[in-house]
């Protein structure tokens, strides 16, 4: 009976021990599993995703067979690596930065242009890069270095003279009259001036004082549309100088008819269509009013034919500059 005993005994502590190593044994294998990360990697235009034990990105990085050369950086998108890192790898690449007028060639890996001006010890303070801070290097990219700077200066600059128009129903639409000539005056400004290496590239007026006031210039400006004619106040559309010249009806074909198939005879005027299309009334000044109804080879313009039945008027008329009014009606 106690040989019975014993082993039992013996067989209940083997069970025991048997099953502490299988609970060590899961606890383990768990452990293992909580263990493992799941990290993205970017390099050489390819992305990687690795299921990895190790905590230092540069071993994920051999574990996949991702080299890394002297010059070349990494980033992670986490502060450790972590489940869901990021792993950006930053290949080396050759760049000239010039500052301060030199020019520097280096080999770097820094995923910006503000971190490659950082590198040489250029401070981010009062500097402007060109291409911008976040630009990524590429080989053969030239970065610049720009020195801001801006000082403040006082100085003496124009007050400009306004232009004033006043209207007036005196006068002929399209007619102005100045009555008054403008005068710049002055004015002391504080101005803040900006460089860029030494260069001025703009300037801002901070304040200013008139020393001197500007006297403005005025202008009268007609607004009547209206011409007296023998038939009374007939409104026009708009004004033209023109050169005149006098034909008789019978000059051209011989026929009398215009070029719209109408009688010539005094009122009927030759005008460029292209000017002033043809059965428009006009009225011009010493000759009365109009109906341009024809045309004429050498009539091209700004040119004028006046009809008129008497030889001698027409000779006394000759050649003049005439102002013709186009008529509204």
């Amino acid at each position: 009976m106690s040989d019975e005993k014993s082993v039992l005994a013996k067989y209940g502590r083997n069970k025991a021990v048997l099953i502490v190593a299988l609970l060590l044994a899961s606890l383990l294998a768990t452990g293992f599993v909580w263990a493992y990360k799941k990290v993205h990697i970017v390099a050489d235009g390819q992305n990687y995703t690795v299921n990895t034990l190790y905590k230092t990105p540069y071993k994920i990085l051999k574990q996949v067979g991702i080299a890394l050369n002297p010059e070349d950086e990494i980033r992670l998108s986490t502060a450790s690596v972590n489940n869901g890192t990021v792993i950006e790898v930053f290949r080396a690449v050759p760049v000239t930065v010039t500052y301060q007028g030199k020019t520097t060639s280096i080999i770097t890996g820094k995923p910006t242009v503000r971190e490659v001006a950082t590198q040489l010890g250029i401070p981010g303070d009062k500097v402007k890069l060109v291409p911008g801070d976040e630009t990524r290097p590429v080989a053969g990219m030239n970065i610049r270095a720009v020195t801001l700077s801006e000082k403040i200066e006082e100085q003496e600059i124009p007050d400009l003279y306004q232009v004033i128009r006043q209207p007036d129903a005196t006068m002929e639409k399209g007619t102005e009259e100045t009555v008054q000539d403008g005068e710049n005056g002055l004015k002391k400004a504080t101005v803040r001036v900006r460089f860029e290496d030494g260069v001025k590239v703009s300037a801002d007026v901070l304040s200013e004082t008139v020393v001197v006031s500007s006297k403005p210039r005025i202008i009268r400006v007609g607004t009547r549309d209206t011409v007296d004619t023998s038939r009374g106040a007939v409104r026009f559309r708009d004004i033209r100088w023109m050169e005149a010249s006098a034909y008789l009806p019978a000059d051209g074909s011989g026929r009398g008819l215009t070029a719209t198939g109408i009688a010539a005879r005094r009122g009927i005027v030759a005008v460029d269509p292209n000017v002033i299309p043809l059965g428009t009334r006009v009225y011009i000044s010493g000759y009365g009013m109009g109906l341009a109804a024809d045309t004429g080879g050498s009539i091209v313009g700004n040119k004028i034919d006046l009809c008129m039945d008497d030889p001698s008027e027409a000779w006394r008329f000759g050649r003049r500059t005439v102002k013709v009014y186009i008529l509204a009606e």
